[in-house]
């Protein structure tokens, strides 16, 4: 069995910049939608060493990398039996299965980047990931520097958002415990309390939207189980904004359920590593950007 992933927030632009091609369909009618030219907007951001994506930009331009990815998979011949994203890389699972339309899923995702991005400046900080311990000894980490577990991607990566004071503390803290810490290029702090304006616009955003139970399994970030209904997608995307992504729990119920390939669907290869990272002998098949 097959399992398609998409790639969440954290890519650096010139990552991003790659996943989009020149006048491919579907890039040119998220910019007309979008009212600017997505791809000129990476590109601007991957002009500079190392750059990161505001917000704005980079839910949006992901969503629509992840689903090219998908249908260029689909048009190789690849089938899935089941769909998960990382936070942002939610939405193109749910158009790839059929439960949103691409056009009013792209409109979610702008009204939720725009209301992210407003919650960051009210609230500023970032995220950071922690390798090379559990969850029990990151999850204390957290608690006594005052940042909140966003993330829990697989056995070897936790992920921690907080205020940017909060997380110098949990990265001296997690170095002396012989962890590796890495700042993600993301500009708030995201899945967290801080967030919760944003949550009400995601709420609101979906209430014009015509929603369908996915044709595939997908996986919600929330549950780190399969949507059950229309009203479970819509429910647990608001739910998404401020909560923990249970991403390695829903690579636990791919597993479980026959899954034994992954393809990474969209920008860079970091999904697909928290799959190989919890199952050392699930199989990498490709990666489609």
């Amino acid at each position: 069995m097959r399992g398609g992933l998409f790639a969440g927030q954290g890519l650096r632009a010139a990552t991003v910049l790659g996943a989009l091609p020149r006048r491919h369909a579907r890039v040119v009618s998220a910019s007309r939608r979008l009212g600017y030219d997505v791809r000129w907007r990476v590109s601007v951001a991957a002009g500079r060493p190392d750059a990161g994506l505001p917000t704005v930009i980079a839910q949006p331009a992901i969503f629509v990398a992840g689903v090219v990815a998908y249908e260029r998979a689909l048009e190789s011949g690849e089938r899935f039996d089941a769909l998960m994203g990382h936070s942002i890389g939610e939405y193109a699972a749910l158009v790839a299965a059929e439960a949103m339309t691409f056009e009013d899923a792209l409109d979610v995702v702008a009204a939720r980047a725009r209301a992210m991005e407003s919650a960051a400046r009210r609230n500023p900080g970032g995220m950071a990931a922690i390798r090379g311990l559990d969850r029990v000894d990151a999850g204390a980490i957290a608690w006594s520097a005052g940042v909140e577990v966003a993330n829990d991607n697989s056995t070897e990566e936790i992920v921690v958002s907080g205020p940017d004071a909060g997380l110098a503390r949990a990265a001296s803290a997690a170095h002396a415990r012989g962890g590796r810490v890495l700042r993600l290029p993301v500009a708030g702090p995201f899945h967290t309390e801080a967030m919760a304006p944003a949550s009400a616009a995601v709420a609101r955003a979906l209430e014009d939207v015509s929603i369908s139970a996915p044709r595939i399994p997908v996986v919600s970030n929330v549950t780190g189980l399969p949507y059950e209904s229309a009203d479970d997608v819509a429910a647990l995307l608001v739910q998404q904004v401020t909560s923990l992504v249970q991403f390695r729990r829903g690579l636990e119920w791919m597993w479980d359920a026959g899954v034994r390939g992954v393809v990474d669907l969209g920008p860079g290869e970091v999904v697909g590593r928290h799959a190989y990272a919890t199952f050392a002998t699930m199989e990498r098949v490709m990666t489609v950007a």
